[in-house]
C-alpha cells in the first residue's frame, strides 16, 4: 500500500514528522509537500494528494492543515475520494471500518504529535467493514455520480433548450437535423413517428379487428414474416411481449432453416401469417418465404385460395409491392403505413403493435401508455422531461468519452436490448462516431472511463444485477440510471421514451437519425427522395 502525504504551511511540522515515522516502519509513502513553512494555499496540496489516491486503487492519504477542515472540504471535491477528520482515535478508526475513508485529514495546531500517531497508526492498520456499510458507500458514491453528471450535462441541457428543444422536435422542425433546405422534406417525412401514439389510438378497432378474426378462427400460432433490410427493429421486440395470447414465430433473417423449423413447430389449421414491408418494393427474401407458406397454405385447403387467404394478413406501405399481393392473394387483413416510418422509429406502429397485440396485449391500454409517455415528453423543463433528459445524458456522456451505453436489462426485457442497440446505432452515427449498445455482456471488476450503464427492470422479474454488482459501479463513479417497469403494457412507454432519447442525442451529437432515409436530390429536382 501506498501512502501519499501533503500539507499547507500551517501542516508542515506535523506532516513532517508523520511522514518520517512511516517511513521508519518501513511504510511506502511519498511526499507531496509543502516543502517548508511558508505560506502557501492548502487546496493544492489536498488536490494533489487526492488525485494520486483517486488514480492508484489501494493508495491512501495523509493531509494536514491548521485545522484539517479545509484540506477536507477540498479534497472531499475529488470524485472517489472520502476523507475523514477524526477527533479521535476511536473515530479514525470508524472512519476505516464504517466509512472506508481513503485519505485521513488531521488538525496540525491542534493535535498532539502522540495522538497524531495514534490516529495515523490505527487509520491504516484498520480494514473496511463492508456489508451493510458497502451498500451506504455505494449511495454516497452514487449522489457523487449524479453530481458530477449534472455538471456535464447542464451546459448540454441549456444549448438544447436554446435550440427549442423539444417544442421543435414535435412540431417537427427539421432544422434540429440540417440547415440543408433540400432535406428537410424528406426528414418531416420521418418524424412522424412522433404523432404516432395518437395516430395509433385511432387504429385500435384496426388491430381489434384482426385479434377477433384470429379468436374467431381459433388461430393459435402466428408466423410473422420481416423484410430482412427494413423491418430489423420490429423483428427484435417481438420477443418482449410474452405468450398471453397466440405463440409468436419470428422469421425474419435465419434463411430457409429458420422457415423450416418454424413450419415443423406449427399447424396450418390454425396458423396466421403476417407479413411485413413498409418499403414499395418487399425483399426478396420476403416474398420467396411468402410464396412457400402460400402454396402449402392453398394445397392445405385443397386450392381454396380464398380459404388459404383468411389465414393471411400484412402490414404494407401504401401502393407498394406487398399490398398488392395481399390484394391479390384476397388477405384477411391489410394494415397500410407510410414508408417513411421505417426501421427503429416505426415500431409504435402497426409493425410493432400488431405482433404485441396478438401476443394478448390489450390495445387500448398499450397505446394509452404511450401517449402518457408523449405528452410528459412534451415537457419544456428539460430535467422533468423523461425522453429529452436521457437523450441529453446519453448525448453528453458520449461527447465526454463515455460513448458506451451498457445496458442490463431483467430477463423479460431482454428482447428490447437489441432494439434500442438498433435505435442509437440509426439515430446517433455521424462524424461524433455515435453511440455503441453493448449488452449481455458478464459484468467485469472494472472499467475504463467511457462507459454509460442503463438498467431496466421488470416488477416481476429477478434482478437484471446483484446489488453488490451494483454498488460496484456506483462505489467505482460509473454513471448508472435505473428504470424500473411495472408490466409489459409499460413498454410502449418506454419505445417512446428512448425514440425521443435517441433523437435528443442525435441533436448534441450533430448527427441525423434518417440521414439513412435521405438521399442529395438530383440538381433542378427540387425535392428530397425517401
Amino acid at each position: 500500500m501506498r501512502i501519499y502525504a501533503g500539507s499547507d504551511h500551517a501542516g508542515f511540522s506535523l506532516r513532517k514528522i508523520v511522514v518520517e515515522r512511516l517511513r521508519a516502519q518501513g511504510k511506502d509513502v511519498v511526499d507531496l509537500g509543502t516543502d517548508s513553512d511558508a505560506a502557501c494555499d492548502y487546496p493544492e496540496f489536498a488536490h494533489a494528494v487526492a488525485n494520486k489516491v483517486r488514480s492508484e486503487p489501494g493508495a491512501m492519504g495523509v493531509l494536514v492543515c491548521a485545522t484539517g477542515q479545509g484540506m477536507a472540504m477540498a479534497a472531499g471535491k475529488v470524485r472517489g475520494i472520502r476523507a475523514a477528520l477524526p477527533w479521535t482515535v476511536e473515530a479514525a478508526r470508524l472512519s476505516r471500518i464504517d466509512n472506508d475513508a481513503n485519505v485521513l485529514c488531521l488538525a496540525g495546531r491542534l493535535l498532539t504529535e502522540e495522538n497524531a500517531y495514534a490516529m495515523v497508526d490505527t487509520w491504516l492498520a484498520t480494514s473496511f467493514a463492508g456489508g451493510r456499510h458497502a451498500r451506504r458507500i455505494a449511495k454516497v458514491a452514487a449522489i457523487e455520480t449524479a453530481s458530477a453528471v449534472a455538471f456535464v450535462t447542464e451546459s448540454e441541457r441549456l444549448h438544447l433548450a436554446e435550440l427549442g428543444v423539444p417544442k421543435k422536435l414535435f412540431e417537427p422542425d427539421p432544422s434540429l437535423f440540417t440547415n440543408d433546405a433540400a432535406f428537410h422534406s424528406a426528414i418531416r417525412a420521418g418524424m412522424g413517428w412522433l404523432s404516432l401514439p395518437q395516430v395509433m389510438a385511432d387504429k385500435v378497432p384496426e388491430m381489434v379487428g384482426l385479434a377477433e378474426h384470429v379468436r374467431h378462427a381459433r388461430l393459435k400460432d402466428v408466423v410473422l414474416l420481416f423484410d430482412d433490410a427494413d423491418e430489423a427493429a420490429a423483428a427484435k421486440l417481438c420477443g418482449v411481449w410474452g405468450t398471453a395470447g397466440m405463440r409468436l414465430h419470428v422469421a425474419h433473417d435465419g434463411g430457409p432453416e429458420e422457415l423450416a423449423g418454424i413450419e415443423g413447430a406449427v399447424h396450418l389449421d390454425s396458423t396466421l401469417v403476417l407479413a411485413f414491408s413498409r418499403t414499395a418494393h418487399a425483399g426478396k427474401d420476403l416474398l420467396a418465404k411468402e410464396q412457400r407458406l402460400w402454396s402449402k397454405m392453398v394445397a392445405h385447403h385443397l386450392g381454396n385460395a380464398q380459404r388459404a387467404g383468411e389465414q393471411f394478413a400484412a402490414v404494407a406501405a401504401p401502393d407498394s409491392e406487398l399490398a398488392r399481393l395481399a390484394e391479390t392473394h384476397r388477405y384477411a387483413k391489410v394494415f397500410l403505413e407510410p414508408a417513411a416510418l421505417g426501421e427503429s422509429f416505426g415500431v409504435l406502429g402497426f409493425a410493432g403493435l400488431l405482433p404485441a397485440v396478438l401476443a394478448g396485449i390489450d390495445p387500448v391500454r398499450l397505446v394509452a401508455r404511450a401517449k402518457k409517455m408523449s405528452e410528459a415528453c412534451r415537457a419544456e423543463r428539460l430535467e422533468d422531461n423523461p425522453g429529452a433528459s436521457l437523450g441529453i445524458l446519453l448525448g453528453a456522456m458520449a461527447k465526454h468519452g463515455r460513448h458506451k451505453l451498457t445496458l442490463l436489462a431483467s430477463p423479460s426485457l431482454a428482447p428490447i436490448t437489441s432494439w434500442i442497440e438498433l435505435l442509437l446505432l440509426q439515430a446517433t452515427r455521424g462524424p461524433r462516431g455515435g453511440i455503441t449498445v453493448i449488452s449481455g455482456e458478464p459484468l467485469r471488476p472494472s472499467y475504463r472511463p467511457n462507459r454509460v450503464f442503463v438498467h431496466l427492470q421488470a416488477a416481476d422479474d429477478p434482478p437484471a444485477i446483484a446489488p453488490e454488482a451494483m454498488e460496484a459501479l456506483h462505489i467505482a463513479g460509473q454513471p448508472y440510471i435505473q428504470i424500473g417497469l411495472e408490466n409489459r403494457l409499460e413498454i410502449a412507454a418506454e419505445i417512446f421514451r428512448w425514440q425521443v432519447a435517441a433523437s435528443v442525442a442525435a441533436i448534441a451529437l450533430g448527427a441525423n437519425p434518417f440521414a439513412g432515409q435521405v438521399e442529395r436530390p438530383s440538381p433542378g429536382s427540387g425535392q428530397a427522395a425517401v
